[in-house]
């Protein structure tokens, strides 16, 4: 009992350090996301955001590379997604610039809304017209040279840590553009925050993230999505299971 309530207390501090921090940045947010080429200063103070959010709530990141990523080229980003920590873990520990790409609900967080205004695409999978509108905006990012990150699952699913069934628009889009997919492990965030209650039992300790060699699309054609998305998914279930020792 004692256990619980000292990780719901931690889950508390959690949440309200992340509103107070973001409040105190606010302001500067405004200003760079008042115009589109300030969008990747406005991504690295999201960062910043991050890293003093995970240090004084005792979490500690750790990036591996299997390969150096060029910083200069346009990438498509595919991690697992268990935890609302994803969002937190992507942000602060990749030292990259990209827009996210997530589902419409997202959006209705007043905390995330300033981003999906700007840098952020939000997808509502429940209308064509808003899939059809986020996947040219995606698009459009694309031919100007931003990556993005997709959690390609569509969201956390039910049955954690178990991956959902790949959607097939990453590796499509990827296909089409001709661009590398990078398939990033998310091993320890389903344990630091669980979904499936209204509070959740957090805990601190560590987050790694394990960024895996790129995977050229140059050679691949249309119809190819599904082989991309089954490789993909093996090569980040392989490697959860790996450092789950599962």
């Amino acid at each position: 009992m004692i256990k619980r309530i000292l990780k719901y207390t931690w889950t508390i501090y959690f949440f309200i350090s992340f509103v107070l921090i973001f409040l105190i940045l606010y302001p500067i947010f405004l200003i760079l996301l008042s115009k589109e080429k300030w969008y990747p200063k406005a991504h690295y103070l999201r960062g910043i955001w991050g890293r003093i959010l995970m240090v004084i709530s005792g979490l500690y990141g750790k990036t591996e590379y299997e390969e150096s990523l060029d910083k200069n080229k346009t990438y498509i980003f595919t991690p697992n997604h268990f935890s609302y920590f994803d969002i937190v873990s992507v942000n602060t520990q990749m030292p990259y610039f990209f827009s996210f790409m997530a589902k419409r609900e997202l959006s209705d967080i007043p905390l995330f809304r300033i981003f999906f205004r700007t840098i952020d695409m939000p997808v509502d999978r429940s209308s064509k017209e808003g899939a059809k509108r986020a996947y040219y905006l995606a698009h459009k990012k694309l031919n100007s040279g931003i990556s993005l990150l997709n959690f390609p699952e569509g969201g956390i699913g039910n049955e954690v840590p178990k991956m959902r069934k790949f959607k097939l628009g990453p590796f499509k889009m990827a296909i089409q553009h001709g661009l590398e997919i990078v398939p990033i492990t998310l091993p320890d965030n389903w344990k630091r925050l669980p979904c499936g209650e209204f509070v959740p039992q957090g805990t601190p300790g560590r987050m790694r993230m394990y960024v895996h060699r790129p995977i050229p699309t140059d050679s691949l054609k249309s119809g190819d999505e599904v082989e991309l998305a089954n490789k993909v998914y093996r090569i980040i279930e392989d490697k959860f299971n790996e450092m789950n020792n599962l």
